[in-house]
């Protein structure tokens, strides 16, 4: 044995080493950074780094490591992008990778990784090290699951580095995918860290990777298996295990025999002479001990003394005086006094002229309902309570969720009074559930006392945030059922539930779930089924399950843009409320819609004017006289930092530089007069792509920082025809959607461009407001539909 070894040793030992990436492209990585993909990009760039470093390369002359790299990114299945091959051909390779989208499934992944890095290659003694980026999240484990499959890899002599994308990861799942010990194939390796907000690649962790695939290919290298030149070392481990190996078959022995009378002692033998010294043996790993777990929790200390109060400040310097205020409106005609003595009849004469025939009981009452809107007509539909169940899951898409929110608010204007509480045995009270996957589940619940007015609703609404997780839809029914409506139902109150969903849930719920509100004869349930935002069609068969297997209540729609379609509003509220009572007041009057000012929310209103010479001369003076009387309809904002009501900001943008910011975003009627007064047409070209990046740094950002309030609703609001040039407009929009803008179109004319009006709307056609002329907007009628939409 020693003599082939140390013949295998004298010559060049070949260490081929194959590498496999596997690279996690699903929704919860291309979902990660906005815009959608981006941290793709940066993986990518990532996995080029890593391969640009695994160079061929001869170890203290005796070892030559060579490398081959292949590669598959995957979702709910999986794209190999790369056979094994070299490195050169690798990175040219590695350029096709686009984010896949949908669920994760690891399991498959792994299982496909192994397949692709031991098919062809039996004959081959290479070392095989496998790197794995994901999030550890999975949607579903259609192939027996990551444990299973990561053993199987082990089994084939893969060794598995488990990486993290980002920070957004489930440890549990990343320890699942990766070899033992975790301190060298797992120890918090990740891709790429978010630092002041921008994507930085993490090269110490390519490097470390690196180092440890050298040191174990070097070790695991066929032949001799280790460097040259340590064959006493190798002797001595021989002679060590055979001598080791002769005690315990010797106690063994001695276990089995009788218990005879000992012997006596033989004499003590001489000692034999030291034998030489031994090489020192191949340095080894030392690896610490896994974390252990955490200790009980202390109890809390005592609470510390109370600090003594500060010194007050300096008094701050007399502030300037301000500008004179807008003078005020004319006060109310005062009563009429009291009637004084009759006069003396005076000498007969011609007849005077008739008198005024005074105010009629008509125009006393449209004084009143001008005055405080309080003669309109009411839609009652009984005691009704409805329960929304919203999807908010990754697949949605934030401006897609947006538009179910605006489904749910419309839906609601549509249907008359609200209860005016919990307790109430009148009105409609309403609840929402938006869900995503299991334990995110959030609501708005049916007896909420503060949910007392259309105004209340709409705010609460407006407040959901998108969860963007995985799908858990049967354990949202039953949620919705357990939660809102079991113990909060009326008496005599009719139960409607409106679902809205693609029809696909993770694999991992209960499919028994979605029939969980059919239980309850009292519940009526609506499902709606649309395409997700990857354009792929709803699950029919689940959607008629959702709706109790009744086909006339599950309705398919291909785009969320028509939920706020107005046939379809018309359509859910004949459902909703077929046999309408309608009241009105005994009043000698017509009424008008009563307009949400945005008192209760907070919402930063910014306009967006296109000063091109398209627009003309008296329209840009119609649209000073429309933003004045926006600012005069809204209530403001009292403080810059006030978390309710309103503050406006107003640009004109013309070519790629002419950008003008009339005000930034401000709660002073004076400035906004002032300013609205001191602008000027630019009369110029039109490029309105910049003019969206300009009013993102310069009035939603301003000297680096947000000048937006937390939690304000921002929505832009264009006033152009669309005729522009609109290079980079997507990439703009883009930036509007990572900010979270709401946006809405105001046009006019019959010559517009429909696909750039249709983009600034994000889509949303109900967003693009359009009349004949410019002076439409200022009359009631229209203007009262503008502020309702963006309140």
């Amino acid at each position: 044995c020693e003599d082939t070894c140390v013949t295998a040793c004298t010559g060049i030992i070949d260490c081929p080493i194959r590498v496999y990436f596997t690279i996690d492209t699903s929704e919860t990585i291309a979902l990660q950074e906005p815009p959608p993909g981006s941290l793709v990009e940066s993986i990518r760039e990532f996995t080029k780094i890593f391969a640009e470093r695994l160079a061929d390369e001869e170890y203290r002359g005796h070892i030559q490591i060579t490398w081959s790299i292949g590669g598959l990114h995957f979702s709910q299945k999986q794209v190999v992008f790369s056979q094994l091959t070299t490195r050169e051909n690798f990175i040219r390779n590695l350029a096709s990778i686009r984010y896949l989208g949908k669920g994760t499934y690891i399991d498959c992944a792994l299982k496909n990784m192994t397949h692709q890095m031991t098919q062809h290659y039996t004959e081959t003694k290479a070392v095989l090290f496998a790197v794995v980026i994901t999030d550890g999240y999975v949607t579903g484990n259609p192939c027996s699951g990551i444990k299973v499959m990561a053993e199987k890899a082990r089994d084939q002599g893969i060794q598995i580095f488990s990486v993290a994308a980002s920070k957004e990861i489930d440890e549990f799942g990343m320890r699942e995918i990766a070899n033992s010990p975790y301190e060298l194939f797992r120890d918090d390796y990740i891709a790429v860290e978010i630092v002041d907000g921008k994507p930085r690649l993490s090269t110490k962790t390519i490097d470390r990777i690196v180092k440890a695939m050298g040191k174990i290919g070097r070790i695991g290298a066929p032949g001799c298996k280790g460097d040259p030149g340590d064959k006493v070392s190798r002797a001595f481990n021989i002679y060590l295990y055979v001598f080791i190996l002769f005690l315990f078959e010797f106690y063994l022995l001695w276990l089995q025999g009788t218990t005879g009378d000992p012997g006596d002692s033989g004499p003590r033998g001489d000692i034999g002479p030291l034998g030489p010294k031994g090489d020192r043996g191949r340095q080894g790993f030392s690896y610490p001990g896994s974390r252990g777990p955490p200790g009980d929790r202390g109890a809390p200390g005592r609470r510390g003394p109370r600090g003594s109060r500060g010194d007050c400040g300096a008094k701050g310097e007399s502030g300037n005086k301000g500008q004179p205020g807008a003078p005020g409106e004319p006060g109310q005609s005062g009563p009429p006094g009291e009637r004084g003595p009759r006069g003396e009849r005076g000498p007969d004469g011609d007849p005077g002229p008739a008198g005024d025939s005074g105010l009629t009981e008509c125009d006393v009452m449209s004084y009143i309902r001008e005055t405080c809107g309080c003669c309109d007509c009411e839609k009652h539909c009984g005691a009704m309570d409805i329960v929304f169940v919203i999807d908010s899951s990754e697949s949605v898409g934030l401006t897609n969720f947006t538009l179910e929110k605006n489904f749910v608010i419309n839906t609601i204007n549509r249907l008359g009074s609200m209860a005016p509480e919990p307790t109430s045995t009148t009105g409609t009270r309403v609840g929402v559930v938006q869900y995503s996957h299991n334990g995110t589940f959030e609501s708005i619940r049916l007896d909420d006392p503060n949910i007392n007015s259309m105004t209340a609703f709409k705010t609460a609404v407006k407040n959901l945030r998108w969860i963007a997780g995985g799908t858990f839809t049967p354990s949202a029914l039953k949620y919705a059922y357990d939660n809102l409506i079991r113990d909060s139902k009326r008496a005599r109150s009719k139960v409607s539930v409106v679902v809205v969903t693609d029809g696909r849930f993770d694999p991992r719920d209960d499919d028994n779930q979605l029939t969980y509100l059919c239980n309850d004869p009292a519940v009526v349930v609506n499902a709606i089924g649309i395409g997700d935002m990857f354009d792929t069609r709803h699950d029919s068969e689940t959607l008629v399950s959702i709706a109790c297997n009744k086909k006339d209540r599950a309705t398919e729609m291909r785009r969320y843009s028509d939920l706020v379609a107005d046939e379809f509003l018309e359509k859910m509220e004949t459902v909703l409320c077929p046999d309408p009572v309608i009241k009105c007041p005994d009043l000698p009057c017509t009424s008008e819609l009563d307009s949400a000012p945005c008192v209760a929310r907070p919402v930063d209103l910014v306009f967006l004017l296109d000063g091109s010479e398209r627009l003309g001369e008296r329209n840009f003076l119609l649209v000073r006289e429309f933003v004045q009387k926006v600012a005069d309809r809204l209530v403001l904002a009292r403080t810059r930092t006030d978390r309710e009501r309103a503050r406006l900001a107003l640009m004109e943008f013309g070519k790629e530089s002419e950008n003008r910011v009339a005000f930034s975003l401000t709660h002073d009627p004076v400035q906004i007069v002032n300013n609205l007064t001191a602008l000027r047409y630019l009369d110029s070209s039109s490029s309105v792509a910049p003019g969206i990046i300009h009013a993102i740094n310069n009035i939603l950002v301003r000297e680096s920082a947000r000048q937006t309030r937390p939690n304000a609703e921002i929505s832009f609001v264009f006033i152009t025809d669309g005729v522009t040039n609109s290079d980079n407009l997507d990439e703009a929009i883009s930036a509007m959607r990572r900010y979270e803008v709401v946006s809405t179109v105001i046009a006019t004319g019959s010559d517009v461009d429909q696909e750039v009006l249709t983009k600034l709307a994000m889509g949303d056609q109900h967003a693009i407001f359009k009349a004949e002329k410019f002076s439409d907007f200022l009359r009631s009628g229209m203007f009262d539909r503008f502020i309702q939409w963006v309140c």
